[in-house]
């Protein structure tokens, strides 16, 4: 086994599907792997005779440790600890508290006559105590009829076979890439387990909203697979059973890469806008290898690469703007679109197309613009407001940095 694999280690974290790598806590017997004789044995049943042989006569006498949820000083009414008590509680439980506030915001709609699906930012305001939702495209992706997305996918299945002479060159990367790329990320970024729990906390939050929108559209599209298309493609690893667009791996890619990039660089000074610059090339560099390398490996075609960055810059510029203070106002992010019925068919993917990592900016092409807006010649954009946890993670995370 080299050093590289004992990286491993990260992937312990990569045990996200969920945040499930921390999951040794699984239940309460997680204390077992805390508490449990290595040479077997449950601390469950040492604890009952245990408390037999201490606890003496039945004498409740209080705790001597202030319970903040009976002291009317404090909590008045609910005892609803807020961001004040998420430092308390395991990260599983704050995974499923962050994932409320994240995903409380989206809404994901499909036409099937337009073959138009749909990501909507949900925006609620209170109408005489009660809610009224309104909202705005964050993303829409279409498709063109069945034989026109037919030719597209057949002209594709050129580039599946050129980039297959790179299958030996890159396969221990493409195996390594198959669980979320910690050990990557960690290659361009001093990320450490030890030193940035917090930071992979986020990083696992970033990847629950990528998985969410990025399986909504696979499901509502089902564009399928190179190998269906062609016996001869033969991927040199298993083939996902969901659908190919958007890819799930450059959607991730990108979305971490972009809100890593604000979160490692925000406390740096103006003079540091060169080294800002170049953390933001080489980790957009890094997602779009790590997209291509899905092409080689013979499971995506470009377009579904092209399809994964715009989506995941989306949601990178969405889960940042969540990440700000409560109240403090809205952060506008703009809603994009793909119709990938003016994808060129003998188009590939650089990673360049979308956007400008030099300047920090996207860039519209024939396939990928800008959704416009109710007033003419304007655009929509969705008005996101922070929340109080997720921000509070992003500071926890940004003080490791």
């Amino acid at each position: 086994m080299s050093r590289l694999d004992g990286y491993d280690g990260y992937d312990g974290y990569d045990g996200y599907d969920g945040y499930d790598g921390y999951d040794g806590y699984d239940g309460y017997d997680g204390y077992d792997g805390y508490g449990a004789s290595r040479r077997g044995g449950s601390s469950s049943g040492a604890l009952i005779p245990h408390r037999d042989a201490i606890v003496g006569a039945w004498a409740p006498m209080g705790p001597v440790w202030p319970v903040r949820a009976l002291d009317p000083a404090v909590h008045p009414t609910l005892p609803n600890f807020g961001v004040a008590g998420l430092g308390r509680l395991d990260p599983r439980i704050r995974r499923l508290l962050f994932e409320s506030e994240l995903l409380s915001g989206l809404h994901f709609s499909s036409d099937a006559t337009s073959r138009t699906a749909t990501l909507w930012h949900v925006e609620v305001a209170m109408a005489g105590g009660a809610p009224a939702w309104s909202g705005t495209p964050l993303v829409s992706m279409s498709l063109p009829a069945p034989a026109g997305l037919k030719a597209i996918l057949e002209a594709q299945l050129d580039y599946l076979n050129g980039y297959a002479d790179l299958r030996g060159d890159r396969a221990r990367e493409i195996l390594a890439q198959k669980a979320p790329q910690h050990a990557f990320w960690a290659s361009v970024l001093p990320l450490q387990p030890a030193r940035h729990p917090k930071t992979f906390e986020l990083i696992g939050m970033v990847l629950r909203l990528a998985k969410y929108a990025e399986m909504n559209f696979k499901d509502a599209l089902g564009v399928p697979r190179p190998h269906e298309l062609s016996a001869q493609v033969q991927p040199m690893i298993p083939t996902p059973i969901h659908a190919a667009l958007p890819s799930g791996h450059a959607t991730e890619a990108y979305t971490v890469a972009r809100v890593l990039v604000e979160l490692a660089t925000g406390a740096l000074p103006a003079a540091s806008a060169g080294a800002k610059t170049q953390l933001r090339e080489l980790l957009m560099r890094q997602a779009a290898r790590i997209a291509i390398n899905r092409t080689v490996a013979g499971v995506h075609y470009p377009i579904d690469s092209a399809a994964g960055q715009l989506l995941g810059l989306s949601l990178g510029e969405y889960f940042i703007a969540r990440c700000r203070p409560s109240g403090g106002g809205a952060t506008l992010v703009d809603a994009w679109a793909l119709d990938v019925a003016q994808y060129p068919p003998q188009g590939d993917f650089s990673g360049q197309e979308l956007f400008d990592p030099q300047a920090g900016s996207r860039q519209t092409t024939g396939y990928a613009h800008r959704i416009a807006g109710a007033v003419p010649g304007g655009f929509a954009t969705c008005a996101v407001q922070g929340t109080s946890r997720l921000h509070w993670l992003w500071q926890a995370a940004a003080a490791e940095w």
